[in-house]
């Protein structure tokens, strides 16, 4: 049975890396180290009006957004996360978006539909607060993410959503033109035990078993990252 990412949205550390220690590791740029750079050039290139970013966060893709001259708000369930940001936000739920129809020229959704039990229910609420035409952005990790640690941890039960349902669930919500930009390649080096300690933390393994896990490891170890940014259009 799938299940939502289990982690409350208040704590400091987030599993896909967006503190520290996730993203040290990648061989990447920073600024090119997660996909909110590749979204922000994707929305401005549609200029699409007002954005919306559920989930927003620390607004890091707002910030991107603001370098565009892109108008956005932000929505998020977690004070803590919104306290980090900045620009016009809200604390709110995405099962509920405090917006009239049709609010939106674009909206995404980054890293934040496996927190829902039920992820149609928030996809659904931004096909209702998109103008028709408009454009939803989501993203996830692939469930076959990190495929050199398959062997070194337990298995998880499937999540509501990742980068192989995004496509069939944007459809099942009408979108059109729906468009997969994936990645799957070896994008993060750990030098040694720590630096997997750290990662595999990062990713909500406890503390104990991440020191087990880094003590069988061979070092350098290369990741395998795997994931998909997926977008589609409210038919106008």
């Amino acid at each position: 049975m799938a299940q939502p990412a289990p982690f409350d949205y208040n704590e400091p550390v987030f599993r896909h890396g967006t503190e520290p220690h996730g993203l040290d590791y990648s061989i990447l740029r920073p600024e090119y180290a997660d996909v909110h750079l590749f979204v922000a050039d994707l929305l401005a290139s549609l200029t699409p009006g007002l954005v919306l970013d559920v989930g927003c966060g620390p607004t890091k893709l707002g910030g991107l957004l603001d370098e565009r001259r892109v108008r956005w708000v932000g929505i998020d369930a977690a004070i803590k996360r919104l306290e980090l940001g900045h620009g016009e936000r809200l604390l709110g739920d995405g099962r509920g978006l405090p917006f009239r129809d049709g609010s939106f020229g674009a909206a995404a959704a980054l890293y934040m539909l496996y927190h829902f039990e039920e992820p149609m229910e928030p996809i659904r609420e931004a096909v209702r607060v998109l103008r028709p035409g408009g454009t939803l952005v989501v993203c996830a990790p692939s469930r076959f993410d990190d495929p050199e640690l398959a062997a070194y941890l337990p298995p998880k039960p499937p999540e509501t959503f990742d980068s192989e349902l995004a496509p069939t669930m944007l459809h099942a919500a009408g979108f059109v033109d729906v468009t997969v930009q994936a990645w799957d390649m070896a994008l993060y080096r750990l030098p040694d035990a720590e630096a997997a300690w750290n990662y595999l933390v990062s990713r909500q393994t406890s503390p104990a078993h991440a020191e087990c896990v880094a003590a069988k490891l061979s070092y350098p170890l290369w990741l395998t990252k795997r994931g998909a940014i997926v977008w589609g259009r409210r038919p106008a």
